[in-house]
């Protein structure tokens, strides 16, 4: 008897066989994956990830320099509140003007640059500092002083007509801090307060 007319003669058991491999190889290969992923779960879960957190610091009107130029800078205190290093920071923000735009723009952006910093070590905690402060320039200034005289404006106009409405806001500042784990995965951390100031004298700019 040939190879052939034996498999021919025992083709159901053959097939039998074989479906039986196939079921146990996916068995298998199931019971195999489903530890990967658990696994990888428990990884994740077990990953160190920075925090960076934000806190304002002291907000300051420069002297006038150099052709009628000012500049307004803004301290921030950074702590990473996190279990691991913040690696490749990038301190940026920006102010949002309420009342006033500058060529129809409301958001305005720090003057500079990102402030970058190679990392920041879990348990940090960075007082203000040229490193990662942010500054605004002249039009800005001028611009977010109109704001704030506006806003004073209309909240003595809400007094006077209608106390129980909701008082008028002034400008935004907006901090955003972007940062990556060890693991190149990125996180951003943001800070978003109302300014507030005393009364504007007309005329001052």
């Amino acid at each position: 008897m040939g190879l052939m007319d034996w498999i021919r003669i025992n083709e159901p058991i053959i097939s039998l066989a074989s479906s039986i491999m196939l079921i146990a190889v996916t068995g298998i290969y199931v019971y195999l994956t489903y530890g990967i992923l658990g696994t990888t779960i428990r990884q994740s879960n077990l990953t160190s990830n920075p925090v960076i957190g934000i806190r304002l610091g002291k907000m300051t009107i420069s002297e006038v320099w150099g052709n009628g130029r000012r500049s307004l800078n803004i301290g921030l205190n950074l702590a990473n509140i996190g279990n691991a290093p913040a690696i490749n920071v990038l301190v940026d923000g920006e102010i949002i003007l309420q009342h006033s735009n500058i060529q129809g723009e409301m958001i305005i952006p720090a003057r500079f640059e990102p402030g970058n910093m190679p990392f920041i070590r879990y348990g940090e905690d960075l007082a203000e500092g040229p490193s990662h402060d942010l500054s605004f320039g002249n039009t800005c200034i001028t611009h977010l002083l109109d704001d704030f005289r506006e806003c004073h404006r209309l909240n003595l106009h809400r007094i006077e007509t209608d106390p129980t409405r909701k008082s008028h806001t002034a400008s935004m500042l907006r901090v955003c801090i972007y940062y990556q784990n060890n693991l190149g995965q990125f996180f951003e951390s943001i800070y978003e307060t109302y300014l507030h100031i005393g009364k504007i004298p007309e005329g001052s700019t």
